[in-house]
């Protein structure tokens, strides 16, 4: 009861707030909300409660849904409510996408609590994900991987750029803690599984854009339904001529040299069901980015010498087939095998890097269900890779295979109590045999509201590049890898509570903490050298723990607010004798805040998201607030029309920690917009 009551007392002066804020124009409110972020004023409102609004950013009319009534599959490997769910577990609808006008999932993601997406701030930089705190997310297309054993930046294993067109997703499922007794390694932070569209209908729709610095987009979709047959497809460019950033220390808007990328995609899906219960699926999709790597912003000295004329190429193909059996009924089950096939050219004036990756699995999975209230889940899956990159391994091609059973035992012991269990074994061709565990409990009060508590161990091997990178130096610092890594292990616990205040008001809490030994980290051999050699080891201990608050209301038929606050710190033992230190890359804390306006054929949201508390080791300001602007208009019931603006206030901040000469190494776009419609027939 105290807790709701301070809630209640925030809100309603947050309501009185939001309400005046909707007496005035844009550019007051605009006015208002800088004056209030120069007096610390909006930060200390955030941390002290204001802030909880939250959640996958619902519009007006969805956040009367309470999204515990939500399915998912991804926490679990079993279809099952959220409000049954022991997990955090977040969800961006197609309808959050088609309302919205977002341009890739990362765009999407950023709105999700505890999601952050570090950019290097052009259209073709990669991007990588992190939850709560950690970039070992696994990220997966309808179940199956897309990590890439080679490995990314970081401890990432997948650029997030290279994901399907928005427009073929139904819906993306983010379970932010972890993952990997269920799904093996990379899943240490957590899962992000985007569930593609199939067709059910005969339609098509198309969809163009266009904005600053040259921006064009197109894209198009076609589904076709014939009896038992459904076919539903694709195709997707991107194009940017150019990016500016807004120069931290001069306040000067740069143009980015080299920055100039294109980004060109295609799926196709063929779903045929066979009789009443069986599905078979054949999926396809190609992306193709090309364009300038700067590597930095201009006149930073270092590897950007090198990288300011460098461009580049990454092309992926996959393709999978799927069977699945039991659907609809009491025991599910499927096989799926795929192909992922990845390569990637970097060019400058002195060299010329090809990657090249084919990734091979097999996944089998079925369900029973032993009584009313006992499922058990039994799987296997097999993987190898096969990765290759001439002018860095020294001729070596890196073979990387992981076989493992898994099996997941969901016991609903009372009407209200449900208990998951569940184990894995993986037997890696580098680093042996691993079984890890998990458990989790969730207690459902009534459909509107549960609490969890759920632990988890950690598997997560190495990376080719983190065994078998060798670049020489060159006058900038060598990078060496290091074959005689250990794998990553721990434990990872999270517990939260999910309630609904009243008809209007939903409100998520939930802590989580990590304690990772033999964690992997890629560092300057000398960190006051610009040009130190680089290389990896295992530090000794790695410890993350944090929170995240987040809240959801609305005002009025019209109007809706949500948000959310999420903390974290991270510590690292380097085995250099000083004990934990903080990893500085990440601002401990995190803010996200937006206003929704629907009314008949409008849709219209402000949405903020800020930081605090970032080292001036790594950020040039301590924090920061950007605001995007969505606006959207339905002509008529099968034809839109739609404005977006990126950085409204064209403020100097970076996502990706780095400064040079009191400016920021990787800076994010500065003030942007695009226009565009969308038909449907």
């Amino acid at each position: 009861m105290f807790v709701r009551s301070i809630i209640c007392v925030t809100m309603r002066d947050w309501t009185q707030m939001i309400f005046s804020i909707n007496n005035k124009s844009w550019k007051g409110m605009l006015r208002m909300l800088k004056k209030s972020l120069s007096k610390s004023a909006l930060m200390t409102a955030l941390i002290t409660g204001s802030v909880i609004w939250g959640g996958t950013g619902v519009h007006a009319e969805e956040a009367q849904q309470f999204m515990l009534d939500e399915y998912v599959v991804t926490a679990t490997r079993i279809e099952n409510k959220l409000v049954d769910t022991p997990a955090n577990v977040s969800v961006i609808t197609d309808e959050e996408f088609e309302k919205r006008n977002y341009q890739s999932v990362s765009e999407a993601l950023e709105n999700v609590p505890g999601v952050i997406v570090k950019r290097s701030g052009f259209l073709g930089g990669d991007q990588h994900v992190y939850l709560n705190g950690d970039d070992r997310v696994l990220i997966m297309v309808d179940g199956r991987r897309l990590n890439q054993d080679k490995g990314t930046s970081g401890r990432s294993g997948f650029d997030m750029t290279n994901l399907p067109a928005p427009d073929f997703i139904e819906k993306v499922e983010i379970l932010k803690g972890a993952g990997s007794s269920l799904y093996g390694s990379d899943a240490v932070g957590g899962v992000i599984n985007i569930i593609t569209k199939s067709a059910y209908k005969n339609y098509a729709k198309i969809n163009v854009n266009t904005g600053s610095w040259g921006t064009q987009n197109y894209s198009a979709l076609v589904s076709a339904k014939a009896g038992k047959t459904g076919i539903i497809a694709t195709v997707n460019k991107q194009k940017q001529n150019y990016t500016k950033y807004k120069e931290a220390d001069t306040g000067e808007n740069i143009k980015w040299p080299n920055s100039s990328n294109t980004i060109t995609g295609a799926t196709i899906k063929v779903d045929q069901e066979i009789g009443d219960n069986k599905l078979a699926t054949l999926y396809f999709e190609h992306s193709f980015k090309d364009g300038g790597k700067p590597y930095y912003a201009q006149g930073l000295g270092g590897w950007n010498s090198v990288y300011t004329k460098a461009f580049g190429t990454d092309l992926n193909n996959n393709v999978s087939g799927k069977f699945e059996w039991g659907r609809g009924e009491k025991n599910p089950g499927f096989i799926q095998v795929y192909r992922n096939y990845y390569n990637g050219h970097h060019y400058d004036n002195n060299s010329d890097s090809n990657y090249y990756e084919t990734k091979d699995g097999v996944e089998i999975q079925q369900t029973w269900e032993l009584s009313k209230n006992n499922k058990l889940v039994v799987g296997a899956d097999w993987r190898e890779s096969e990765v290759n990159n001439p002018g860095t391994y020294g001729g070596k091609i890196a073979k990387i295979n992981n076989k493992a059973i898994y099996l997941q035992d969901s016991w609903a012991f009372t009407d209200s109590w449900l208990l998951n269990a569940g184990i894995r074994y993986d037997k890696h061709n580098y680093f042996g045999n691993k079984t890890t565990a998990s458990m989790a409990i969730n207690k459902k009060f009534n459909e509107d509201s549960h609490a969890y508590i759920s632990w988890g161990q950690v598997f997560n091997a190495p990376q080719a590049n983190d065994m078998f990178y060798y670049s020489p130096d060159t006058g900038y610092g060598a990078m060496l890898g290091n074959p005689n890594l250990k794998p990553e292990t721990g434990d990872v616990w999270t517990i939260g509570y999910d309630t609904k205040i009243n008809d209007k008001t939903q409100v998520g809490i939930n802590a989580f903490y990590s304690d990772l030994d033999d964690a992997i980290k890629w560092a300057a051999v000398d960190p006051s050298n610009p040009n130190s050699d680089w290389t990896v080891d295992n530090v000794a201990k790695q410890k993350k723990r944090g929170m995240e608050f987040n809240v959801k209301h609305k005002l009025t038929d019209e109007f809706s607010i949500n948000g959310s606050y999420t903390y974290v710190k991270v510590e690292e033992d380097n085995k250099d004798g000083s004990g934990f230190k903080r990893d500085v890359n990440v601002p401990p804390n995190q803010y996200k805040i937006g206003v929704g306006f629907n009314k008949d054929k409008w849709d219209v949201e402000l949405y903020g998201r800020g930081a605090s508390g970032a080292d001036k080791s790594k950020y040039v300001d301590s924090k920061y607030l950007t605001l995007d602007f969505s606006l959207q208009y339905k002509v008529q019931k099968d034809y839109k029309i739609y404005a977006k603006a990126y950085n409204l206030t064209n403020v100097s901040y970076a996502e990706t920690g780095g400064i040079s000469n009191g400016k920021y190494s990787f800076p994010m776009a500065g003030r942007s917009f695009l226009v565009g419609m969308e038909y449907t027939f």
